[in-house]
């Protein structure tokens, strides 16, 4: 869970979501940068870690489908979700799990297709399908309804492509659902939160992922800055509406899990990780390859916003991507790097290939 090792003499044992930044972090680095040798030098880590999450998803299995669920030996689950307690998190850790497990086989048939190692590529490809069907087999009816419903366990397989074709649509139906029956508040702890408003926006349901953003009340993004925050909060209610700090009880008379354990940071990053939508849908801009050799511009606009502007730095130079909606017309800038290509769609969804340059463009909005 802490790399480096430090402070302990447990034995090293895989856990998901916190284990998987093996793989995430330098992927994430990769697209990035497009540095390929960090890709090469983390591959046997990366390896290991799945070696080991296999090895730990199959222990005590009692039926080959149970082999791809992945239980033990622990799991933090859907932490610091705003509803429930420790305890109930941790009971959520086979949903959180066998998800993450899939996705970072998606992630290591991609890095090994790159460094190419052929081989790999196909058995993580394999084994990540193999998870898929045991995930739909043991938490859900097959059609798209979890046996047991949280917004995570919708997020996780939506954002992870783990679904298709109807079931795709009965899990997003269901996580709307699940969000209007909290008053338009998402309930999700570190392991969806990044991937809720994705889970929304890329299936059909753009405005209530800004409807999910643009709320203001706890717990909500906007509730911190209301509350005064300038850096994110480990607990969506860290700070309570009059200003006191929300330390869970302390005095002892209750246990940590129905307490919350007095965990307040006040720079604990992890729900920041909405700046990825912001960046990549709101924005527009995402990259297609390593170093954003190749890269995407589509906004996706609602919520009454209508403007905005960001900017990257590459390899290649920065990119830059301003745009603003007025008189019933989209206009957007767009600074495309030298040796770099950019595929711009636009909210009318006409397409174009830009090159390297300054492109400023003006369409009608629909």
């Amino acid at each position: 869970m802490v790399i480096p090792k430090a402070g302990d003499n447990w034995p090293s044992m895989a856990n998901s979501c916190w284990g998987d930044s093996s793989i995430l972090v330098p992927w994430a680095d990769y697209l990035a940068r497009g540095r390929i040798e960090v890709l090469g030098n983390q591959y046997d880590s990366m390896k290991r870690f799945m070696k080991a999450a296999k090895w730990w998803s199959s222990f005590l299995a009692i039926s080959p489908t149970d082999r791809y669920i992945w239980r033990f030996p622990f799991h933090f689950g859907d932490w610091a979700a705003p509803e429930g307690n420790v305890r109930d998190w941790l009971k959520k850790g086979k949903w959180v799990g066998t998800a993450y497990f899939a996705n970072s086989c998606q992630i290591m048939s991609q890095i090994a297709k790159i460094l190419g190692h052929k081989d790999d590529q196909i058995y993580y490809q394999n084994l990540r399908e193999k998870i898929i069907h045991a995930y739909r087999k043991v938490f859900t009816d097959g059609e798209g309804t979890l046996k047991q419903e949280f917004q995570t366990g919708y997020v996780l397989p939506l954002h992870f492509n783990m679904t298709s074709g109807r079931e795709t649509n009965q899990m997003t139906d269901h996580l709307v659902q699940l969000i209007e029956e909290n008053g338009n508040h998402l309930t999700t702890g570190f392991t969806g939160t990044p991937y809720i408003l994705f889970a929304l926006s890329d299936h059909g349901k753009l405005e209530e992922a800004y409807r999910l953003l643009l709320q203001d009340t706890c717990p909500s993004w906007l509730y911190e800055v209301k509350a005064g925050g300038t850096t994110i909060w480990e607990r969506w209610d860290a700070l309570r509406p009059d200003g006191t700090v929300n330390i869970g009880d302390l005095s002892g008379a209750k246990s940590d899990e129905e307490s919350g354990g007095g965990m307040v940071s006040f720079n604990h990053y992890a729900n920041g990780a909405v700046g990825d939508w912001l960046y990549k849908r709101l924005l527009g801009l995402e990259p297609l390859s390593g170093g954003y050799k190749t890269f995407k511009v589509a906004p996706k606009i609602g919520g009454n916003i209508t403007w905005a502007k960001g900017s990257t730095i590459t390899p290649y130079g920065p990119i830059h991507v301003y745009w603003e909606i007025k008189n019933g017309m989209f206009h957007i800038k767009v600074d495309v790097p030298v040796s770099t290509s950019c595929q711009l769609i636009l909210p009318n969804r006409k397409s174009m290939t830009l090159m390297s340059g300054k492109h400023d463009i003006q369409e009608h909005t629909f």
